[in-house]
This record gives C-alpha cells, structure tokens and sequence, in this order.
C-alpha cells in the first residue's frame, strides 16, 4: 500500500500544475491523531489575521450566491444590497490597511499545487510527520487551512531545509480556490 501510494505521489507531481508563490504562511507539528480532523477545528492555533480574512471571505461568498437568488426574485432590493456590501467591503479595505497589515506576517515563497506544497525552514522535520497549515494569498485570492504529511526535508545550503509535504486534509472549497489561482497563474505565465 505505501509503495502504492509513493508511487502516486511521483506521479501526480509531474502532473499536477504548480507554481511559485509569495503566501502568507504559518505551520506547526501536529500528532497523527490531530491529523485526522478537520483543519479550521478550533484545537489548531490559527493566527488572529487568518481567522478573520477566512471569515470575511466566507461571508463575501455566502452574499454573493444570496444576491444572485434575490437577483431573480427582486432586482431593485438585490441593487441596494449589493450597493451595500460595496460599502461594507470599503469599510473593511480599510480597517485591513491600518490593523490587519501591521498583523501579518511577511509573505514566502512556497511552491504550490492543489496536492500539496514545498517551503523553506531553519530545521528539517521528519518525513511521515503531519503538520497544519495556514495559508493566505496577499491579494486576498485565498486564505485556507489544511493537514499535510511530509515527503521530503532537503537541505539547501542558501535556504535551509526545503521540505516537501502533501494535503491529506483539504476542504473541496479550498482546493477549488487553489485551482483557480493556479490558472491565473498558468494564463499571466505561458
């Protein structure tokens, strides 16, 4: 089975698309049993910023699939909503300019795709060991939580350790808005 699921793995790398990418990024060590739940449970240490620009993300997306409902119902109370949550979204540009900016961290380079990630780090950490993830785009293209498992810690005398990890916990919405970052990517790099 393991051999199996190796073998996957280097398969799916040439396959799947990838790209080169400055995220916002936080990781820690978790046990195989922490593993196994859902990456936003609240036992994970999800920074302060995360949680909000996940929420506020959230709340766009619910808004939008209501308003095109309401759309079809009523097209004068769908405008004034709408004109409203343009509104809302200015408030909130900018209160995230001058207090959220001051809160996160500075974006690195990670290597991404929709099976998983590689990043650099002072130490090396064990292959087979499971780590949460936070990840968040600087332009707000997405910001996601996951459970990845290592493949690899190569050491790179200018980087330090380039680890090499695969999701086994990704929520479908989340890998949908890695998808779609990753086409824009793939259409601006030909």
């Amino acid at each position: 089975m393991e051999q199996l699921q190796h073998k996957y793995e280097q398969i799916e790398r040439r396959v799947m698309s990838r790209m080169d990418a400055d995220l916002r990024f936080n990781y820690q060590i978790i046990s195989e049993e922490m593993s196994l739940k859902d990456p936003y449970d609240p036992h994970f240490v999800l920074p302060r910023y995360f949680l909000l620009l996940a929420e506020l993300d959230q709340f766009d997306q619910v808004l939008i699939n209501e308003l095109k409902q309401l759309n079809e119902k009523d097209q004068k109370i769908a405008k004034i909503l709408s004109l409203f949550n343009q509104k809302l979204n200015l408030i909130t540009g900018t209160m995230y300019d001058s207090i959220v900016q001051s809160m996160l961290p500075v974006p690195e380079q990670i290597n991404l795709s929709e099976a998983g990630l590689s990043f650099f780090t002072e130490n090396s950490i064990a292959k087979d060991s499971y780590i949460h993830v936070t990840l968040s785009h600087p332009d707000n293209f997405f910001h996601l939580a996951a459970i990845a498992q290592v493949v690899y810690a190569k050491f790179d005398e200018e980087h330090g350790y380039r680890i090499g990890c695969y999701f086994i916990s990704l929520h479908p919405h989340d890998r949908e808005k890695i998808a779609e970052c990753l086409e824009s990517y793939i259409a601006a790099n030909p």
